[in-house]
């Protein structure tokens, strides 16, 4: 009789939704933080779906002016195979919320993402990642630009033991919903630090868009907090260091990881 559990189903079912995903990375999808196992490869499948809510006050999106407190129900799911490569989708729900107008809300941006695992050595791990953003979420109420957006770049992570951190370096080409075939190139920073043992883990982490001809530098700082092996709950908060940052984020999700073992190749 077969039996399912949170081990085999959920993988499966991580890969059900990536592909129906590819016909028609939240997590950004173009890089890899400290939440990855110190010994990538032990399984040949490894994936993960989580439910999310989460709340920015006095949040300024890219290429607008005026700041709103913002809402965001969404869902994230990602897959390892065999180590080498990260597939990911995300997709959320906004709610916006401006002094000038009413509240407003809509479907966000579908986000398409992969990254690639190019080096493996002791405790290093290194490759590159793309992530696409597609132009679901509506312009005509600033929950979204109308626009496909592309971010790619470079990452490395160093673990041992309980211990981790991670870096990347990347490049945002943003369409700009103002003017007409046009984009803004945007330098992307991202670093974690993080320690997990058994069922609990923490992380701090830093996000940094730097600033552009078109838009302001957006920079903030926080940590999270995570409890569970199979079913996680994992806790978020993080402050705005520039004035177009969101003043402060704050993140619930609800998850499930589970893997397939490595079939013995025989080699």
């Amino acid at each position: 009789m077969l039996q399912l559990s949170a081990r085999n189903l959920i993988p499966a079912a991580a890969t059900v939704l990536l592909v129906l995903a590819a016909r028609s990375a939240r997590a950004e999808g173009w890089w890899v933080g400290t939440r990855v196992p110190n010994a990538v490869g032990e399984s040949s499948f490894d994936g993960e779906i989580s439910a999310r809510a989460a709340w920015a006050p006095g949040l300024v999106p890219a290429f607008r002016s005026g700041a709103r407190d913002r809402f965001c129900g969404g869902i994230d799911a990602e897959a390892w195979m065999s180590g080498r490569v990260r597939l990911g989708l995300s997709w959320e729900w906004l709610v916006d919320d401006t002094v000038a107008s009413p509240p407003v809300s809509g479907p966000g941006d579908v986000r398409l993402g992969t990254a690639a695992r190019l080096f493996q050595g002791g405790d290093w791990t290194a490759g590159l990642g793309w992530e696409a953003k597609l132009p679901n979420a509506a312009n005509e109420t600033e929950l979204g630009t109308d626009e496909t957006d592309i971010l790619f770049g470079a990452w490395g992570r160093w673990g041992h033991g309980p211990w981790s951190a991670a870096g990347a370096l990347g490049l945002g080409v943003l369409g700009n919903p103002l003017r007409f075939a046009n984009q803004d190139d945007v330098p992307m920073i991202r670093a974690e630090a993080g320690w997990a043992q058994k069922r609990i883990g923490a992380r701090a982490l830093l996000v940094a868009d730097l600033a552009t001809p078109r838009n302001p530098a957006r920079v903030s700082a926080g940590g999270a907090l995570r409890y569970g092996e199979g079913w996680f709950v994992e806790v978020e908060g993080a402050g705005g260091l520039t004035a177009a940052a969101a003043d402060g984020h704050v993140m619930l999700r609800l998850g499930v990881t589970g893997a397939l073992p490595r079939r013995d190749s025989g080699e």
